[in-house]
């Protein structure tokens, strides 16, 4: 790969991820507006827990990691970028 191409790519990235927090931070603003609370995440090889208070309820979420690789994945192609 040229170093312009690389370059071009690195310039890329950053406003990726300037996006990126962006939308994390809109995501962190939402849970708070709703009155959710992340008491504890855990993460193994086959999933991530994540513990929640909503509206001083207690709830549990699971994730599986395959999926969410997948669906990572997914996006990534769709932005045109190499997984």
């Amino acid at each position: 790969m040229r170093v312009t191409a690389i370059l071009r790519e690195l310039l890329i990235l950053e406003v990726f991820e300037h996006h990126l927090k962006r939308r994390r931070r809109e995501l962190t603003q939402q849970l708070a507006a709703a009155g959710v609370h992340v008491v504890e995440r855990v993460d193994d090889e086959l999933d991530v827990t994540i513990r929640y208070t909503e509206h001083d309820w207690e709830r549990q979420a699971v994730f599986m990691r395959p999926m969410l690789k997948a669906e990572a994945m997914g996006r990534l192609r769709k932005a045109k970028m190499r997984p």
